[in-house]
């Protein structure tokens, strides 16, 4: 008896929890959430791999048939490393150490948020987070779009969006990524670390 209540209550939070996932797909990049799947491109116009040793980096530039522009990437370690800040922190680094940051939406490892940058400009970005060793991340989204996006998330939720007070970069096809990767930021930042098995096992 105590096992069945114990697997219902499991149960009862599996179907609670809000999941995401961030998966390019051919030419098509698509954010499936609580079973919806909202197709965000499905162009990849320039794709490039960096390679860090422990760290692997892939950029897409992606366009839309309106000709809208979005810059995807998925940063994934090494089995033996793990990224040293959470996803938030991380990418706010990868930024350029990004000054400061508002947040449009968050459920679990989905966040929405608008990033403010050292020029003082602002980009929209939506990161998904699959654990400690894999980061997913698009921008480049006009307000409209992003705020669009997240209601589309909150479905019937009564959730809150938090409103833009601040334009958020629409990018071009000529435009290089606004990501600043480089060996500094990951091994002296430090940005990844040795996996921590300990905490693992835990």
């Amino acid at each position: 008896m105590y096992k069945i209540a114990l697997l219902l209550i499991a149960g009862i939070l599996f179907v609670g929890c809000s999941t995401s996932s961030l998966n390019l797909n051919k030419k098509e990049l698509v954010l499936n959430y609580n079973s919806n799947n909202f197709l965000l491109s499905n162009s990849i116009i320039e794709d490039k791999l960096l390679n860090y040793k422990e760290l692997f980096v892939k950029q897409y530039k992606l366009e839309d048939q309106s000709g809208r522009i979005l810059f995807y990437e998925e940063a994934k370690t090494t089995l033996n490393f793990e990224f040293n800040f959470g996803d938030l922190y991380t990418v706010m680094y990868i930024f350029d150490d990004a000054q400061a940051y508002e947040e449009v939406y968050r459920k679990n490892n989905l966040r929405l948020i608008q990033l403010e940058l050292k020029n003082s400009m602002y980009i929209n970005v939506l990161i998904q987070a699959s654990d400690t060793q894999i980061i997913s991340y698009v921008y480049g989204f006009s307000n409209d779009e992003f705020l669009s996006l997240a209601r589309e998330l909150l479905n019937d939720s009564k959730e809150k969006i938090k409103p833009l007070e601040n334009l958020g970069l629409v990018l071009n096809k000529s435009q290089e990524p606004l990501t600043k990767w480089n060996d500094t930021m990951v091994y002296f930042t430090p940005l990844i670390t040795p996996f921590n098995q300990m905490m693992a096992i835990r």
